[in-house]
């Protein structure tokens, strides 16, 4: 009799458990995309690369980024961020995307990274890289 219900707990809630997504608290980076771009190939497969910023609890600094993935993501509008994680700093983020008209469920992105000493802000060209002395200037916080 307990086989049967330890058969039954194990086929039912592991995929539940497994499909509950993800856990925002193991993200605590906060990345705001300036400039984004995107190229879909004939297979339906997408290249992308941009620039943006990597905000922790003790600082902030731009990066150049670059990714492959079935979809794009945006860039970001104003105090709006993606969260994310380092798979291997400085060279490799785990970044979660939320889907649209599906709260709580994210997609994964990994995303190669060249992170930089400066601070990207949005400009008329695109991304426009500003010293952190500017930045901190134009940010009291």
């Amino acid at each position: 009799m307990k086989r049967p219900a330890i058969l039954f707990g194990l086929v039912f809630f592991v995929p539940i458990l497994l499909l509950a997504g993800k856990n925002l608290a193991d993200y605590p980076l906060e990345i705001q995309i300036v400039e984004s771009h995107w190229h879909r190939h004939s297979n339906g497969s997408v290249d992308g690369w941009g620039r943006g910023n990597i905000k922790s609890s003790e600082s902030i600094h731009a990066f150049d980024f670059s990714y492959e993935a079935p979809d794009p993501f945006q860039r970001t509008v104003g105090e709006a961020h993606y969260v994310a994680k380092w798979k291997k700093e400085p060279v490799k983020l785990e970044m979660l995307v939320g889907e649209i008209g599906s709260p709580g469920k994210y997609l994964t992105y990994e995303v190669k990274t060249s992170v930089r000493d400066d601070v990207y802000v949005p400009g008329p060209n695109g991304a426009s890289a500003i010293s952190q002395q500017e930045y901190k200037a134009s940010n009291p916080k």
